[in-house]
């Protein structure tokens, strides 16, 4: 009887810390500071960029690239942007996707616009990023 009592205490000893664990935050590992090349396929444009990357004070699944004011909604070690515009290199609404594998950052994205003289697709974007 003292067997099953000590048992069932230990059990509930671990489901109750179990249950105090703190869950992991999937932004974290997209946290800090990333620097890389972002190249435009049409052009053959290609710059080097640095991004500071923080999770959202007010959305739990968003990160914020603080150098450019981009938001991303994570899901996992991938993240969608919120199409944003942008006029360096190419001027355009961009949108895209990242993913990460250990230190380093993919994204790929389109450009479009509504410019009369450029109307549509301004070609394909990407960025390689490696953490800081």
């Amino acid at each position: 009887m003292k067997k099953a009592f000590l048992i069932a205490g230990a059990l509930l000893f671990i489901t109750i810390l179990n249950s105090c664990k703190k869950e992991q935050d999937e932004r974290d590992k997209f946290a800090g500071t990333w620097t890389g090349n972002m190249c435009f396929a049409r052009s053959g444009t290609e710059y080097s960029t640095t991004e500071i990357i923080t999770k959202s004070k007010t959305n739990s699944a968003q990160i914020v690239f603080t150098n450019s004011g981009r938001i991303a909604t994570v899901n996992g070690n991938s993240y969608v942007y919120q199409d944003f515009s942008a006029t360096q290199v190419i001027s355009g609404t961009y949108s895209g996707t990242g993913s990460i594998d250990g230190n380093i950052i993919t994204e790929t994205g389109l450009i479009t616009s509504d410019n009369a003289l450029y109307h549509g697709d301004l070609g394909d974007w990407s960025r390689h990023l490696t953490r800081q």
